[in-house]
């Protein structure tokens, strides 16, 4: 609002709801409270893509209070800005600690990580908190740009495509099911084990490009560029894929070493022959025994056991080391023992979490960046799935960012690169002139406002087509704003196709002067979008101009006429312009027409000063801009 200005008129709230009255209760005004917070803000950073002016936000609310019930959200309301970030962290935090714990607590006691368990429930209520906020939420149909606040199409856009299902999957208290994992581990009966941690991997991998949608909240509010969007979502989602694969190629070895078969039942001939001591010993069980007797302590009450253990004294690191090597045959021991060997090392060392998890991020860096290639975990045939897939997924990601950063770099046909590269010569050209600050965030507010962040010629774009089609466009875009001039009514399709094609568009700032009184008319103005306020020559406010509204009619057909009020933007606008000499030269082949519109013109004088002698000045205006 501009310095000053002070409403005179009748105040409307911009909610629609019913005003506070005295003795209401304070129940009733927090439930006012939140059901503001539900309505359009004009804060939010999308309210400006989709509603341009304060009359939209006011009709959208209007709208949603008058025809749907009241715990609809307005995709956005206040509420829903505030609550995308709350979901952001709360999304980012689960599906990061999912991973981590499953593979690293599977070492620790149950009681020693209760908090985890606790703030994890606590995660996962936010989350389904949020699918049901979903159900209830509207949303913005892309296409058409049109807002849906029925709560029926709501629900159904949301059941579509198994998003539901897909949601629920993802807010499952999984913690819960840790401990009994453990237990199954300790047994060494881990298959159940393995299917679920590729079963979290697979649904929860690429959730990273639902996260950045919760996190673009962020850069919208701080008005970040399109390039340091894209940076910062190359940098999120990689750190995400990484944590996610260094999680799996941490805990997928342990699991299926285990799984390694202990009996070797033929030779290379076929014929079944007798085990040796050597082929009876599994390297998966022997490290499970390892972990029972150093993590657990030998407790077989919390952690069963279905089979006799292992009896190794003392339970040393080299005591360790000389039974592996004793038992473990000389052909298999060439692919696991630096596997094993680095296992009872990190027990030796007694190597914190977070010692392990930094060594298996940089094992998956090593193999993604396809630098070297694991075998240090047996056989199995998962493994090396495992492995080759890191190559693959790796060359893929990598590959992925390398393109996006050339993109980023060399993609000057990108809108958001040229609105970007604009802006950046508007800094150096208020540097270079040393323009003040204030000049300088003028100018790229009215570029921001004017373009949004996509730039695009317009002129270039009309140039272009075909005379039939530019005028189509140019009628599509502002024959609402003629169609309620009265002056103009009756004028045939093409001189108002002729009027519409002349328009010129411009922009005006918060606090820019339309108009100023005493000064002498010479174009007529449109406001597309926006709100001003009407001025008389003493400077009392007389009224408000809203989206559609028009004034300078007279200026048009007489040149010179003086301006009886001056006219401020309240808000951005757009607006079009029509000049004397445009209207002049297209309304001349028509001296009919003229004459109709000077008839018409004079006849509002008359009127106009009669009412002058008979209502406050004021009201004249207030019925003058209706």
């Amino acid at each position: 609002m501009i310095v000053g200005h002070r409403c005179t008129l009748r105040h409307h709230s911009i909610t629609h709801l019913a005003p506070i009255l005295p003795g209401t209760s304070r129940w009733a005004k927090i439930g006012r409270f939140f059901r503001t917070l539900m309505l359009v803000s004009p804060h939010h950073p999308e309210t400006k893509k989709y509603l341009k002016s304060h009359n939209q936000i006011s009709k959208e609310n209007k709208r949603q209070v008058s025809s749907y019930p009241s715990f609809v959200i307005h995709p956005f309301s206040s509420f829903r800005q505030y609550w995308d970030m709350v979901v952001f962290f709360a999304l980012t935090l689960h599906l990061v600690m999912l991973a981590f714990d499953f593979t690293f607590l599977i070492f620790q006691d149950e009681y020693k990580y209760q908090g985890a368990i606790r703030f994890d429930l606590l995660l996962c209520g936010v989350l389904a908190a949020e699918v049901l906020l979903k159900f209830i939420t509207g949303f913005v149909v892309k296409e058409t740009s049109e807002i849906i606040l029925e709560p029926r199409k709501i629900a159904m856009n949301y059941l579509k495509y198994g998003r539901l299902v897909y949601d629920l999957l993802r807010v499952m208290p999984y913690i819960m099911l840790l401990d009994t994992f453990n237990r199954a581990y300790y047994r060494y009966s881990v298959d159940i084990y393995l299917a679920f941690i590729i079963y979290l991997y697979v649904i929860n991998i690429f959730r990273y490009k639902e996260i950045f949608q919760y996190f673009s909240i962020f850069p919208k509010i701080l008005h970040a560029g399109e390039k340091k969007i894209l940076v910062m979502k190359l940098i999120m989602n990689t750190i995400y894929v990484l944590h996610w694969s260094a999680c799996l190629r941490y805990i997928l070895p342990e699991l299926t070493i285990v799984m390694e078969p202990k009996t070797i039942d033929s030779d290379v001939l076929g014929l079944v022959r007798q085990e040796t001591q050597e082929e009876r010993f599994s390297v998966g069980h022997f490290l499970v025994d390892v972990y029972w007797r150093h993590y657990r302590n030998g407790d077989s009450i919390h952690y069963p056991v279905s089979e006799g253990r292992m009896t190794v004294d003392p339970p040393s690191f080299e005591m360790y080391t000389r039974y592996y090597f004793q038992n473990r045959p000389v052909e298999k021991r060439m692919v696991d023992r630096n596997f094993v060997l680095m296992k009872l090392n990190d027990i030796r060392k007694n190597s914190s979490i977070f010692d392990r998890y930094m060594g298996s991020v940089k094992s998956t860096v090593k193999i993604c960046l396809q630098s070297g290639r694991d075998e240090d975990a047996g056989i199995h045939f998962i493994n090396n799935i495992l492995t080759s897939f890191l190559l693959l997924g790796g060359w893929i990601w990598f590959t992925y960012i390398m393109l996006s950063m050339v993109q980023l770099i060399v993609s000057s046909e990108m809108s958001q690169t040229k609105y970007e590269e604009f802006a950046n010569e508007i800094r150096a050209y208020a540097f270079n002139k040393r323009l003040s600050n204030n000049f300088k965030d003028r100018m790229l507010s009215h570029l921001g406002y004017r373009y949004r962040r996509h730039y695009f010629n317009s002129d270039d774009i009309l140039k272009i087509m075909s005379d039939n089609l530019r005028r189509n466009v140019q009628m599509d875009i502002c024959h609402n704003l003629l169609r309620y001039v009265e002056m103009f009514r009756g004028l045939p399709k093409t001189i108002i196709e002729d009027i519409v094609d002349h328009l010129k568009y411009e922009i005006y700032l918060e606090g820019d002067k339309l108009i100023e009184a005493t000064t002498q008319g010479d174009a007529m103005y449109f406001i597309a979008y926006g709100t001003a306020a009407v001025y008389s020559v003493d400077g009392v406010e007389l009224g408000h101009l809203i989206d559609g509204a028009h004034f300078g009619e007279m200026s048009v057909l007489n040149k010179g006429n003086q301006r009886t009020a001056t006219i401020v933007a309240l808000e951005n606008c757009e607006v079009y312009r029509l000049t004397y000499e445009t209207f002049q030269m297209l309304i001349e082949p028509h001296p009919h027409l003229l004459l109709g519109m000077h008839k018409l013109a004079e006849e509002r004088v008359a009127k106009a000063d009669k009412d002058r002698q008979t209502l406050p000045e004021s009201e004249v205006y207030d019925n003058f801009l209706q």
